[in-house]
């Protein structure tokens, strides 16, 4: 799996999703340029020796970002208050990137738990 093969994936959403959904992998490259850019559970994902830090993808009414972790959520409840989750996922907007400075926080949490392991 590869940085190609995670574009491939990308060019099957119009323009406007998919400029979001470039915009949150650049975000996540710059934030972890260490990690390898692979398809995990058929997502983009960015992955460090082989574990799943974060995934992102899009969907008809929204995108996600997918923290591989469900108890990330209750460690930034307040600033994922304003957007609808599942136990793994997080969404937001179809056609906006997501904010860069709450990507950079579930990063550092994610980093952080899985150093906790």
């Amino acid at each position: 799996m590869s940085k190609q093969e995670i574009t491939a994936h990308l060019k099957k959403f119009d323009k406007p999703q998919r400029d979001a959904l470039q915009a949150v992998r650049e975000m996540i490259a710059e934030a972890l340029p260490e990690a390898d850019q692979v398809i995990k559970y058929g997502i983009p994902t960015f992955a460090i020796e082989g574990k799943g830090i974060i995934g992102f993808d899009g969907f008809k009414n929204h995108n996600s970002i997918f923290p591989y972790s469900g108890s990330l959520a209750g460690r930034l409840k307040d600033e994922l208050s304003n957007y609808e989750q599942t136990k793994g996922s997080i969404h937001f907007d179809k056609v906006k990137p997501f904010p860069k400075g709450l990507l950079k926080k579930i990063i550092k949490e994610r980093l952080i738990q899985m150093r906790e392991k």
